[in-house]
């Protein structure tokens, strides 16, 4: 039983290199077109995933998720032959000519995908990666978010990251002006002027920042303190009146990570974040259990705003010829984002395939603690690999 149908074309795909005159760097792009004579057919199979209907082969992957996230970043080999194999991300219907796409652009849209994997597989579970689990939350929150165009068309938007522009635009406060000053009893008997700030994560609801910390932090100029700054401006500052609720976590949960575990530079944002391990040892321990269920509440917001950016264009449709309910699907990235909203946590996940030549990921209940590869062809071919081990 399928939950929806997608239909569309193969791609007939090649690559320029283009050399850049003042730089002599290189780079490539894709060339496609769809290939007309070559029908693509994919359905959403409860329990399997996004699968082609009609493999002429039944040994080869057909894995359209798995394959596609799986795609490493400078393999323009295994690109090209995705698009042959299942068609492209968007519908080139409209253009009876190739058009050239760059490959960083792909690259980009894949991890914006991943990264929400990640997130899902994190949800309903005891063994959570939290390595995988922030490293991919603060990718979907901080990373630079750009349209993608097909020539002057624009065929890829991400969703908004206000929260991020509000962070960068943050001013500094006028504690002159402010009624939100309280004075904290020190050892000698006096007292520290400090700012009260309404927190989402802390236990009492409430924190006090020290005005003095506070001024130092922001009359240092040090450029690797900059998006440092730009937190603790939003954390002490936050306007409900602009902000819901999750945008307040998630501010909360940026300055005490920062604060108690480790600063964030924008100029490192990836699925692999460059923190050192012990960053990941210390967020676990018991003492930062509050920040552990603010990340969590933070990634359950991420999938309902992703997941509903990425379903807007896709309309309900009747098919009177099967008499059963479909979706008009605009592309196959579409597809591939209805197959999540499918998706339930709390049963199923998507497991890394144990081939090492291999290592995709595929749909598998949460109970089925035997299956461990994607397909037939790499349970043979593991298979394979050690009956020679033993020759």
């Amino acid at each position: 039983m399928s939950a929806f149908t997608f239909e569309s074309f193969k791609c007939e795909v090649s690559f320029n290199e283009i050399v850049d005159s003042y730089t002599g760097e290189k780079t490539r792009e894709l060339v496609l077109r769809n290939n007309n004579n070559e029908n693509f057919r994919a359905a959403y199979l409860y329990g399997e995933g996004l699968k082609e209907i009609s493999r002429s082969k039944s040994g080869e992957k057909n894995n359209i998720l798995g394959e596609f996230l799986g795609i490493k970043k400078n393999d323009l080999n295994s690109m090209m032959s995705f698009f042959k194999k299942y068609g492209f991300l968007f519908c080139l219907k409209d253009y009876e000519h190739f058009i050239t796409f760059h490959i960083n652009d792909v690259v980009y849209i894949k991890d914006n995908l991943e990264a929400l994997i990640n997130i899902f597989n994190a949800q309903d579970t005891n063994n959570i990666n939290y390595k995988t689990l922030l490293d991919s939350v603060l990718f979907l929150l901080l990373n630079e978010k750009r349209d993608i165009k097909i020539e002057d068309n624009i065929c890829y938007s991400p969703s908004n990251n206000d929260l991020l522009h509000y962070i960068i635009n943050a001013n500094k406060i006028r504690f002159d002006t402010n009624n939100n000053i309280v004075q904290i009893p020190r050892g000698d008997g006096g007292t520290i002027p400090a700012y009260r700030v309404t927190d989402h994560i802390l236990n009492e609801g409430i924190n006090d920042v020290i005005i003095d910390e506070y001024k130092d932090l922001m009359d240092n100029n040090d450029d690797s303190l900059y998006f440092l700054r730009q937190i603790v401006k939003s954390y002490v500052t936050k306007n409900t009146s602009i902000l819901n609720i999750d945008e307040c976590l998630i501010i909360d949960f940026l300055y005490h990570f920062s604060r108690r575990i480790s600063i964030i530079s924008l100029d490192n944002i990836s699925l692999d974040m460059p923190f050192q391990e012990e960053v990941y040892e210390v967020l676990i321990e018991e003492k930062n259990s509050d920040l552990k269920q603010a990340l969590l509440k933070i990634s359950k917001y991420l999938i309902e705003k992703e997941l509903n950016h990425f379903l807007s264009e896709i309309k309900p449709k009747y098919d009177a010829n099967t008499m059963r309910p479909n979706w008009n699907l605009p592309s196959l990235l579409s597809a591939m984002y209805l197959s999540l909203f499918y998706l339930d946590s709390n049963q199923a996940m998507h497991r890394i395939c144990q081939n090492i030549n291999c290592n995709q990921l595929f749909l598998v209940s949460k109970t089925n603690q035997v299956k461990k590869y994607c397909c037939v062809y790499c349970t043979n071919a593991v298979s394979q690999r050690r009956y020679r081990q033993k020759k």
